[in-house]
């Protein structure tokens, strides 16, 4: 038991570091992105310079709960699970600003559905993810409690 809480530990601190330097090339990425801007491609390129700021705060979100792993060798708790949440709350929010950024050259309608569906995916995913996690807190406190 304590050798599989070792290796879940160490992983997640890898984890942990490889999510940090993502983060790291995601801002990277988004200052310099756009140097060159044409009038007509501006309100795409606000776009994708927001999508690399949310990416790289998902990933220290990511970062984050790896690093909780890391230190306490449990996955199932309730920090987790709001982190988790955050991270779909963050994906929501990159599909409105993208859509309100589409809506300003084509309509609202038009831009809501145009807008990068990707991230309602991604907010549907991570939400449940987060129940999962949810679940195995309470699972895990039973299992507790029955020791």
């Amino acid at each position: 038991m304590e050798k599989n809480i070792l290796i879940i530990k160490r992983s997640s601190l890898v984890i942990s570091i490889l999510a940090l330097l993502g983060a790291a090339f995601c801002v990277i990425g988004g200052v310099s992105t756009g140097k060159i801007i044409v009038m007509e491609m501006q309100n795409y390129m606000y776009a994708m310079k927001f999508g690399y700021y949310i990416y790289a705060a998902v990933l220290v979100a990511a970062a984050l709960i790896f690093f909780r792993i890391f230190r306490s060798g449990r996955p199932f708790t309730r920090g987790n699970e709001w982190a988790v949440r955050g991270i779909a709350g963050l994906f929501a929010v990159d599909f409105m600003v993208q859509a309100l950024l589409k809506a300003k050259d084509i309509g609202f309608l038009k831009g809501m559905l145009l807008a990068g569906n990707e991230s309602v995916f991604f907010v549907a995913f991570f939400l449940v993810i987060a129940e999962i996690l949810r679940y195995g807190k309470l699972l895990q406190v039973e299992s507790d409690e029955t020791l």
